[in-house]
């Protein structure tokens, strides 16, 4: 519990690899051993991936933070029965789905009805914008996000999972059955009725616009 305790101080580093860094192999290895900065060794390769994962799911910086956290204290506290019949990142990832699977579950007891208030109910309005378009244009791109964001939270749990990989994270079908360990036809129907939700609530701002994209590669 020493070492789970000491991930707090290593979330923040980014942690650069030479080309004579340990592998994932022989960090588990030492960390298994009770070699603690081993440990911290991979906490600082791969929770960038992790975070992104997490915050493609949750679009939430905070919540993201606490799920990348849980991950690794998870990782830790069960790297003995990590078997390496799967890549380490494919497995922290694979954890990082479903502790953000529960943040989600958690968001319907936790979270207020949606209301107008749009600063308090859309956290997409704090993304940085590319460009700085005229205030019309802002305000617009400001509705669209939080319709976007409306129509995927309606999504159930697994098809909003399999769309914000997809789509936020950029993973191939295939990556995505790997992770989620379905088949590559079951999350391509889930895309696909996904997508055709998402249209659907959007098809007021983006009449005939297929931009969002289909289940096809």
């Amino acid at each position: 519990m020493a070492g789970a305790r000491r991930i707090g101080v290593t979330m923040a580093a980014a942690g650069l690899e030479d080309e004579h860094a340990a592998g994932d192999p022989e960090l588990i290895r030492r960390t298994l051993q009770g070699d603690h900065s081993a440990f911290e060794e991979l906490v600082a390769r791969h929770q960038r991936k992790i975070y992104r994962v997490a915050f493609a799911i949750l679009r939430n910086e905070g919540d993201a933070d606490i799920v990348t956290q849980d991950t690794f204290v998870q990782a830790y506290l069960n790297l003995s029965k990590f078997q390496g019949r799967a890549e380490l990142e494919t497995w922290l990832t694979r954890i990082a789905i479903n502790r953000s699977r529960d943040a989600l579950r958690s968001r319907r007891w936790l979270q207020l009805p949606f209301t107008n208030n749009r600063d308090a109910t859309d956290p997409l309005l704090i993304e940085p914008v590319d460009e700085e378009p005229d205030a019309e244009r802002r305000a617009m791109s400001r509705e669209l996000h939080t319709a976007i964001e409306r129509a995927v939270s309606a999504l159930s749990d697994q098809q909003k999972i399999v769309f914000r990989l997809r789509h936020y994270e950029g993973l191939q079908l295939e990556e995505i059955a790997t992770l989620l360990e379905l088949r590559a036809g079951t999350v391509r129907a889930h895309l696909f009725r996904a997508v055709h939700k998402v249209r659907k609530e959007l098809s007021v701002w983006m009449p005939g616009n297929s931009s969002l994209g289909g289940a096809t590669e």
